[in-house]
């Protein structure tokens, strides 16, 4: 019974992932430009478990998007780095996404309130 109820919380911790990978990405792209395995290491030093796979798909769509903008930079060293930063509507939906984050933590918060 327990490997089973361990199973579910993984699966549910996964999709808990997904569906905050994006505002994960905004938000460090908000300090400072990245390239794409920097922001790997950046939020798996947050440990948020995030694999190069899922973060280039999700990079791509943020560029097609407009919230991303993209400069390749090559310093001299090994081989060019492409580069994201966010544009300023990226920033402004970030800014929309954490009003959206905080009235989310604020109900949670009062569900799992004990009284």
């Amino acid at each position: 019974m327990q490997d089973n109820v361990q199973t579910e919380v993984q699966a549910w911790r996964s999709q808990l992932r997904k569906g905050t990978l994006e505002l994960a990405v905004l938000l460090a792209l908000r300090k400072q430009r990245c390239y794409g395995l920097q922001l790997v290491d950046l939020l798996n030093a947050a440990s948020l478990g995030i694999s190069e796979g899922s973060i280039y798909p999700l990079l791509s769509r943020l560029r097609a998007e407009g919230k991303v903008q993209t400069e390749w930079v090559d310093s001299g060293v090994g081989h060019a780095h492409k580069y994201y930063e966010l544009t300023a509507h990226g920033r402004k939906v970030l800014e929309a996404m954490l009003v959206a984050w905080d009235e989310f933590s604020r109900a949670f918060a009062g569900l799992t309130a004990k009284n």
